[in-house]
């Protein structure tokens, strides 16, 4: 059969890399500057990565039928499409809080907010390695505060540092590529995971039997116009309210309820977005989802009730207690040492196909051999354990440390894989984990220095390029057939032209404008001089090893495990164990309110209409969150051309 041109046989060009690099270095400018200067709806924080969705809309609807106009030559396949996506998403988990705008404040806050009221330059400064951080007075005041007119940008004092970064940053990022790569098959084939966060992308480009040459079927769909329009139409009343007050502005953002003396309380809200990936999951996990949110939220005001709040020093808490910190801990250990154990037969070929080149496991469909990905994975491992050692992290410390801060990070991809939780944050960081585990008074002032400036690439985790890899495989397997392989170099020179995109944004925007007066969420004492922070709390307050980190969290292993089996053994069990380890988390209780009403209606649904009612009304939901995405990006660039400043929509 004849094979027509921009069919289904499609693969990774080097037109579609570099158009995809121009892509990432736009996100690495326009996210940064629209977080310190628009200040609009953030849309580069969190998994579900807004603005990788809105600026390849824009370029799927607008910029590629432009050049087809031009010259049809130029149109782009769906293989190509999946390729500019697959970079912009890798580049939206890192121009802001994935990286680079904590990456700056962090290696110069300390020296800036250093006085003499904290002692940090003879307590704690000493104990970061100089090569670690920028050292010069002069050019981190400027950086904070503003450059004097005329004077250059002091690029020599940060380009060392940031040099001296690049390595482990390479190797943690190859590192977690080559974690997706291993895990592809036995998620995307043998668990077919449906990965919500990358249905709305599938949709725009539409199916592989499609004509490329007009738009997918999706956008032939009223419903989904119906969805599109929804969140435009509301978020604009919003938006034009705060241009104009007398505007009507519709529904609020948020409103708190509390219950039982301010133990309990519920945040109502409604993310458009939410609710769309909500009604793409099953009844039994979006049920879950909110249900377990409710319960740790009444675990939480019964702990209060009986004066256990759990009040241990953590970076991160989960409602305020550090008990629920640690059950989540242990519940997504459970997790991911769960999900390897279900992949043992899986791995077991990868690690044949390695050490032996077993002719029967096939990796010819990957975007890296299996033998390259293990070796990609050990050489990284070796060079981030070296480099950490290097910067002051004693060397018994090194292999533990980087074993929770992995397994959290495949708990959460999990978490978003197959949850599709939009919006998330690790329970527990790792720097926390060392310390329960060990006792600050048995970790030396260098462990915890290092330990500290980990909070850059290992802090919350609210968004990690490993679940932008493992969602861009999904896409990989729709639409790219032939060289998949280039799709690894793609990844990396995404990540390359995001970072290096951000670094000269931000550092220019800083010097002329005065970080601090842009953004104290970035760079306003807290948030900025967290690495420093965690440091000289633990210098000052030594603590033991905690007996109740260690009970806590096994509990909460325990329960999940629970969970895991009760949910395998009988159909009937309500409950998903996914959501247990992210329940306690502000996040989850924030999202409640829209996953809950996304079940009630796919509920009622498939009671009253049956698959072809969900199939017919599946459209409108993925509307709701592409439009939710087009409004907040639309009326970001708006601001940006007007000056508006504040104009929040949404927050997730």
């Amino acid at each position: 059969m004849e094979v027509k041109p921009h069919s289904k046989v499609g693969g990774v060009t080097y037109r579609s890399i570099a158009v995809g690099a121009l892509v990432a270095a736009l996100l690495g400018i326009a996210a940064p500057y629209e977080s310190l200067i628009v200040s609009g709806s953030p849309l580069h924080f969190d998994y579900s990565t807004p603005a990788a969705v809105f600026i390849f809309f824009l370029f799927l609807v607008v910029a590629s039928p432009l050049f087809a106009l031009i010259r049809p030559s130029w149109r782009f396949t769906k293989a190509e499409y999946a390729t500019v996506y697959v970079m912009a998403a890798v580049a939206c988990t890192l121009a802001t809080s994935g990286l680079v705008a904590k990456l700056l404040p962090h290696i110069s806050a300390g020296t800036y907010y250093a006085t003499p009221e904290n002692s940090w330059v003879d307590m704690v400064l000493p104990h970061f390695a100089d090569w670690l951080r920028v050292t010069d007075q002069q050019a981190i005041t400027w950086f904070y505060e503003g450059l004097p007119k005329g004077t250059p940008l002091p690029w020599g004092e940060w380009i060392p540092v940031l040099l001296a970064w690049t390595p482990f940053l390479l190797a943690l990022y190859g590192s977690m590529t080559a974690i997706m790569v291993i895990m592809r098959r036995q998620w995307l084939i043998h668990e077919r995971l449906t990965f919500p966060l990358v249905q709305v992308p599938i949709a725009i480009i539409g199916e592989e039997e499609e004509d490329p040459g007009v738009f997918s079927r999706f956008f032939r769909s009223p419903a989904a116009w119906i969805g599109i329009l929804v969140p435009i139409v509301l978020y604009s009343m919003r938006a034009l309210h705060n241009y104009y007050p007398a505007f009507p502005e519709g529904m609020l953002i948020w409103k708190y309820y509390y219950f039982w003396d301010a133990k309990f309380r519920l945040r109502l809200s409604l993310s458009y977005a939410v609710v769309g990936f909500g009604y793409l999951l099953s009844t039994k996990l979006g049920f879950s989802l909110w249900m377990l949110g409710l319960l740790t939220s009444l675990e939480h005001a019964f702990l209060l009730h009986f004066g256990i709040p759990g009040t241990q020093h953590v970076m991160g808490t989960a409602l305020g207690s550090s008990y629920l910190v640690y059950q989540g801990l242990g519940a997504i250990v459970v997790l991911a040492a769960s999900t390897l154990w279900v992949a043992r037969r899986h791995l077991y070929n990868v690690w044949r196909k390695f050490w032996a080149g077993a002719d029967d496991v096939d990796d010819s469909d990957e975007i890296l051999s299996y033998r390259q990905a293990v070796s990609l994975l050990l050489g990284s491992a070796v060079v981030m354990m070296v480099w950490l050692t290097a910067a002051g992290m004693s060397w018994w410390l090194v292999p533990g440390f980087l074993l929770v801060t992995f397994l959290v990070m495949l708990g959460l991809t999990r978490i978003v894989s197959e949850g599709g939780v939009a919006v998330t944050k690790a329970p527990m960081i790792p720097a926390d984990v060392m310390v329960g585990a060990f006792g600050a008074t048995a970790l030396e002032a260098g462990n915890l220095a290092t330990m500290g400036m980990s909070l850059t690439w290992s802090g919350g985790m609210r968004v990690t390029i490993m679940s932008a890899v493992i969602h861009s495989l999904k896409l990989a397997e729709y639409y790219v057939h032939t060289n998949r392989r280039r799709l690894f170099f793609a990844i990396m020179l995404a990540v390359v032209a995001s970072v290096s995109a951000a670094v000269w944004l931000i550092l220019t925007v800083g010097y002329q404008h005065g970080a601090l007066n842009l953004s104290a969420w970035f760079f306003g004492a807290g948030a900025a001089t967290a690495p420093y922070g965690f440091a000289a709390y633990h210098l000052t307050n030594p603590t033991p090893v905690s007996w109740e980190f260690f009970g806590v969290a096994g509990l909460g292993g325990a329960t999940q495990l629970l969970l895991t089996l009760a949910s395998k053994r009988w159909l009937w069990w309500p409950l998903h164990p996914i959501a247990f380890p992210i329940g306690a988390m502000w996040t989850a209780h924030h999202l409640m309110p829209s996953i809950f009403l996304a079940w009630l209606v796919k509920t009622t649904v498939l009671r009253y209409g049956g698959v072809t009612w969900y199939r017919k009304t599946r459209p409108f939901f993925l509307g709701l969150i592409l439009g939710h995405y087009v409004a907040g990006g639309l009326w970001c660039i708006i601001d940006g051309f007007t000056g508006m400043t504040g104009n929040y929509l949404f927050f997730w």
